[in-house]
């Protein structure tokens, strides 16, 4: 059986965790103080508290969980909302370079952002409009034509996808399309349960000093159902 110093060097080193299970075991060792230290302290203490050298795609993944809890920039900006959604499915932050997020990554970064900073009223939307025109001309440029549950904000262009349009007047042909691209929609929800299928069980799992992840894993499993 692992030892629980070899489970968080895993933890720590691996490029399948999470940033919310990061986040949860960054403020469990180090407390909420330490939210406001800047990024080059951040990387020496967890470094140094877990004898770890962090890959540069997990320590991205924790600032970026960093940023969704201390700032609203998540909701807020556009270009934030697309590099923390990028950042959180495995790219490595790169501010010189425009890394346009797709729906599976956008999905996946909603999914870990609402988990990790719930708007504080479930009556208003948390998400500008800006962004929520980009996750509809994502959506729109896919073909994806009926929004994944975790997409349903975004503002559409269309009902229809182009290549549909083009079959109007072709039932046989229309029906066919739509079959199609109604299946990148299901395609997008079940990567999206499989991941937090992971989640669940990396966050039930955690060996955390204080308390347990069995919460937010709740809730979360509540979700996939």
């Amino acid at each position: 059986m692992p030892t629980q110093t070899k489970i968080l060097k895993e933890i720590w080193t691996s490029p399948q965790t999470f940033g919310i299970v990061l986040l949860t075991l960054f403020l469990d060792r180090f407390g909420t103080e330490a939210l406001s230290w800047d990024p080059g302290t951040i990387a020496l203490e967890v470094e140094d508290e877990f004898e770890v050298e962090l890959p540069q795609s997990v320590f991205d993944k924790l600032m970026a969980a960093i940023n969704i809890l201390t700032t609203d920039s998540f909701y807020r900006s556009l270009p934030d909302f697309i590099i923390i959604c990028n950042t959180l499915s495995g790219d490595t932050y790169r501010p010189d370079t425009f890394d346009p997020a797709d729906s599976v990554e956008i999905a996946w970064g909603m999914t870990e952002g609402l988990l990790i900073a719930p708007p504080e009223d479930a009556e208003l939307e948390p998400f500008s409009e800006e962004i929520r025109a980009y996750v509809g001309a994502v959506l729109d440029n896919e073909g994806v034509i009926n929004a994944p549950d975790i997409l349903k904000i975004a503002i559409r262009r269309a009902n229809v996808s182009d290549a549909a349009n083009q079959f109007s007047d072709d039932p046989e042909m229309f029906s066919a399309i739509y079959e199609v691209e109604a299946a990148k929609t299901d395609e997008i929800n079940n990567i999206i349960r499989e991941k937090a299928i992971m989640l669940i069980e990396q966050l039930r799992a955690l060996p955390l000093l204080n308390g347990n992840a069995n919460a937010v894993a709740d809730a979360l499993a509540a979700t996939t159902k």
